[in-house]
């Protein structure tokens, strides 16, 4: 996950680049006053929309994450490559390389693999941490960190999941995937669900990937949304 002082860090660099001030690029933008000053836990999305509407040659993924180059038009040191948000990589030798990727935002919630686990953030409001670029990923995507032990060794605790949401669940579930289950209670949990045969039209069959958490059922009842895994990342340090 990005440091917020690394990131006011590459604010001030980018300022002195483009030769304005802060309350002059926060007035361009559209930003309250001391909106940079004042960024603890990420970069709202709102907030990076004005950025790229005021200044679209800033390089987005580069003040996030710290890749890449500040402005679009500049080349890297190591071999003179540039990164757009539409996932186009542009080199020097004039060949383009799709590489498709999408930012994804990261939110700041968890999902635990045990039906009966708590999550590790309760009662915390659900910001934007950062954002993690994905091949293949899609508008309205999102991520979010897995934890406890229950999906190891595919979801260990730590994993950054793409979540895509399921609209339809009720009509088609999608058997043999692996979900993040958003509880009526509040509970967010990770599993593989199968077909329930004894009373497929009430309940799903919860599967843990950790031979040690036996699998059960889950009553349709208690899910409020559906969200599939797309993706996981294991190990990013995120």
């Amino acid at each position: 996950m990005n440091n917020n002082d690394t990131i006011k860090d590459r604010f001030k660099e980018l300022l002195q680049i483009l030769g304005v001030g802060q309350k002059a690029f926060e007035v361009k933008c559209g930003m309250g006053n001391g909106t940079i000053n004042n960024i603890k836990n990420g970069i709202s999305s709102p907030n990076l929309e004005k950025i790229i509407s005021a200044y679209p040659e800033i390089n987005i993924e580069w003040i996030i994450t710290g890749k890449g180059t500040p402005l679009k038009n500049e080349n890297s040191n190591n071999n003179k490559q540039k990164y757009l948000l539409d996932g186009e990589q542009e080199v020097s030798n004039d060949i383009s390389i799709n590489e498709n990727y999408r930012l994804v935002p990261i939110i700041h919630i968890d999902s635990v693999g045990g039906l009966h686990s708590s999550n590790s953030i309760i009662n915390e409001p659900q910001y934007i941490e950062g954002y993690a670029p994905f091949v293949d990923a899609k508008e309205g995507d999102v991520c979010i960190i897995q934890s406890g032990d229950s999906m190891i060794p595919t979801c260990p605790s730590g994993s950054l999941l793409l979540l895509r949401q399921v609209i339809n669940w009720r009509e088609y579930f999608g058997y043999g995937n692996i979900f993040v289950l958003e509880l009526t209670d509040g509970r967010r949990i990770t599993k593989e669900v199968s077909r329930y045969e004894i009373n497929p039209k009430d309940y799903i069959w919860c599967i843990s990937h950790n031979p040690n958490v036996p699998d059960e059922e889950l009553a349709k009842s208690m899910i409020a949304s559906v969200w599939k895994v797309i993706k996981i990342q294991i190990n990013k340090g995120w």
